[in-house]
């Protein structure tokens, strides 16, 4: 299944996935990792870095470019952080995977995931 959040703030975005420890701990190190031509572009490569994932949130590439859409009447940057897009496998496969522990549908999710991912920014993004 595949929820979509569009993140409303680069603070609270950054505090929910830091409380999570979505990025540094768990079964989710190994995919802790820049995927996409997005991120290759930018010469993100290699685990995910917190400080430079909190940055890219806020709208500030490692290039020194700050992405922004105007100014709001404070003369303060508005900036759209981006989307979640959650994607979970069904309980039946989840409990096997985890209860079970047969590493192959956690592996078979995460190439879904990856596969799907590459569709959606060879398809979708930009249009």
């Amino acid at each position: 299944m595949l929820s979509i959040y569009t993140l409303k703030s680069a603070s609270q975005a950054s505090l929910y996935y830091e409380q999570g420890d979505y990025y540094i701990k768990g079964d989710s190190v190994e995919n802790n990792v820049w995927f996409g031509k997005g991120a290759a572009e930018l010469g993100l490569t290699g685990a995910v870095d917190a400080t430079q994932f909190k940055e890219l949130l806020e709208g500030k590439l490692p290039n020194g470019v700050v992405l922004h859409n105007g100014y709001d009447k404070d003369g303060k940057l508005q900036h759209r952080p981006g989307y979640d897009l959650t994607f979970s496998a069904c309980k039946s496969a989840s409990i096997l995977a985890i209860v079970g522990g047969d590493a192959r549908i956690t592996h078979a999710h995460i190439n879904a995931v990856k596969t799907v991912l590459t569709k959606i920014e060879n398809e979708m993004v930009g249009t």
